[in-house]
Formats: structure tokens, sequence, C-alpha cells
């Protein structure tokens, strides 16, 4: 693929935009969309219902690393990307030193590298340099064909196909910032706990983002989620009036948290515990809520996107029951609880 120079100037004018801090995640949509098609159209990204999207995935010892096409097709989640540029470039501001470049460390990078590029255009290899992981031949070569096609190889470190979660950081390349979005709708199933745990143990003075990662219990009332509006109805649609109870936060991850965890060796993470009213009343059910600080003040709220959707426990406990909470690690990671009172 080529790029003009029409191109770098469209990509810096995007990346701009979505870093603005004047605006918030959700007044970037249009600029979101625009970022998502001008990617897919640079590279020719199709998508083939014909074809199953999961081909090519790689079940690893600590997680699902999900295939070069889910991969690219998370750029369709518009608030999910534009939060995570904007808190990429204000982490790369804040760690910005006087005598070298701020190196991060991208575990993860897909095939489009989104997450360093917008930061690429606006910046300069003296600023700022990668190190880009991905467990994927493919998606690593997608994503450095576009880097070459923008002229951003100066930016580079190093590229490497290699499972984040067994990466040896070399002693003379300590990362300023690890950035990883290798994760799932509560943290199941994929591996953003065992890359956040192995990279900052060799780098404990790394920022790390997303900056905290945390499940909370809730009780809620399926019926006052979302608002329905009547067909035909124009204007503005007003809010939900959610009808919610909040039970607890049951697991965070952070760097604070995987310091804590240094010296577990097993095959769990510790993790909370809540327990229900004693009276629960039938219109509510338990479900885990994921909030997500990417870095600062820039977050993912509820069904910001698909890491943000609610999900509902598989069984509904007993009013007035405790539970306990562990995060289990391993192929299948993902939080479990008993029911302990």
């Amino acid at each position: 693929m080529a790029m003009t120079n029409n191109d770098l100037d469209e990509l810096k004018r995007l990346a701009q935009a979505i870093v603005d801090p004047k605006k918030t995640v959700r007044d970037l949509i249009p600029e979101a969309v625009a970022l998502r098609d001008f990617f897919e159209r640079k590279t020719n990204f199709q998508f083939d219902p014909s074809v199953n999207i999961a081909s090519g995935e790689t079940r690893l010892d600590s997680g699902l690393a999900v295939s070069p096409t889910i991969a690219a097709m998370c750029l369709r989640e518009l608030a999910r990307s534009a939060g995570f540029i904007r808190g990429m470039y204000q982490a790369i501001g804040d760690a910005l030193q006087a005598d070298r470049p701020v190196r991060v460390l991208y575990a993860g990078c897909g095939p489009y590298a989104l997450l360093a590029l917008p930061s690429m255009a606006l910046l300069s290899p003296d600023r700022v340099r990668f190190t880009l992981l991905d467990v994927h031949q493919e998606a690593l070569d997608r994503a450095l064909a576009l880097i070459d096609a923008f002229g951003f190889s100066d930016f580079l470190d190093d590229a490497l196909c290699a499972d984040a979660t067994r990466y040896r950081i070399p002693p003379d390349q300590q990362p300023d910032i690890i950035l990883s979005e290798t994760m799932a709708v509560c943290l199941r199933n994929e591996p953003q706990v065992a890359i956040a745990r192995h990279l900052l143990s060799q780098a404990p003075e790394a920022r790390m983002v997303p900056q905290s990662v945390s499940v909370e219990a809730w009780l809620l009332n399926p019926s006052k989620e979302f608002t329905f509006m009547p067909a035909g109805h124009t204007g503005p649609i007003p809010e939900p009036e959610r009808d919610r109870v909040y039970l607890g936060q049951v697991f965070e991850l952070s760097a604070a948290n995987v310091r804590a965890w240094e010296n577990i060796q097993g095959d769990s993470l510790p993790a909370g515990r809540v327990s229900l009213p004693s009276e629960l009343e039938k219109r509510y059910l338990p479900y885990l809520l994921t909030k997500i600080v990417v870095y600062g003040d820039n977050g993912l709220q509820d069904y910001d996107s698909s890491l943000t959707m609610p999900r509902n426990l598989r069984e509904t406990p007993a009013a007035g029951a405790t539970l306990q909470f562990r995060y289990i690690l391993g192929a299948h990671p993902e939080l479990a609880y008993e029911v302990v009172a």
C-alpha cells in the first residue's frame, strides 16, 4: 500500500481531533467513524460473512489471542477506539523525557497498531518510540506495512512475533509505558491480566495503559436499563432512569494490585466478596459491570463498547447469599464465585 501526503494529513487531522481534551469520548463518534473508514479503506479490509472471523485465533496457556480479523474489527467499536487513543496520547505526554524518547511496549498491536499510529502522526521519533508485539505474524506484518506506508518506521525500536506473557524485556529497553488492550468483558477469556502481571514484573515503574480495569457486582432492573421510545419519536432521547443497587467491587487489575500479587504462584488470584440483600425484590437480577480507566480522565462507561456491557451471573443466588469471587488463571481466565453463606 502507498500513502500520499493527503493521507498523512488526514490521519493527523483525525488524531488531533480525537486527542482534543475539550471533547468527550462520545463527542468524537464522527471522528472515530472517519478513522475506521480511513483505515479499512487504505488496508482494503473487507468483512466476508462466508468466512469464520475466528479463523486464526490462538488459545494460549494464558488465554485466547483473538484472530487478526477480530482484532481488526475492534476498530469498529467507536468509543473504545477514541477512548484508548486519547488515553495513550495523554500517557505519553505525562511520561515525556528531557533526554530521550518515551519508550512504549505495545503488547498485542493487532493489524492496525491502532493505539500507536495516531501518536506517531502527532509526535516525532525523538519524543516517542514503540516496541510492537503480536502473537500472530499476519497481524504484525499488516501493522508493519501500514507503519511503513506512512513513513513511520523510525518510530520503531523493535517489532516481534511473540507471546507477550513470555516476552523478556531487554535490560536496556525498559519501557516507560506498557500498553495492552487484550481483553473481553469482565476480563474473561483473553490474557490481559496475565500480560500485565508478566510485563509489569519486569518493568515495575512503567505506566500501565489501561490504568485500571475493575469489575463490580450490581443488582439491575433490566426493564430500566434502556429508554424505549415510541415509533415516530422526534427530538432528543432522554437518558434512561436506571434502577440499580451497588453490591461492591469484586476485582481490579491495576499496577498496585499487580505488585500485591507478585508472590502468588497458584492458579487463581484473590478477589472480592459481596452479599445480596436479605430481601431480594423480583425486579432485580445480579450482574457484573466492567469499568475501564484508560488513563487519567479517559475511560469507558457502561455500554460504550463490548468491554463494558453488563454480564449476568450464570445463576441467580438466593436472597442474603454471600458470594466469594476469585480470578481463575490459565487458558480460560475468568472471574468465578462460590456461595459461602
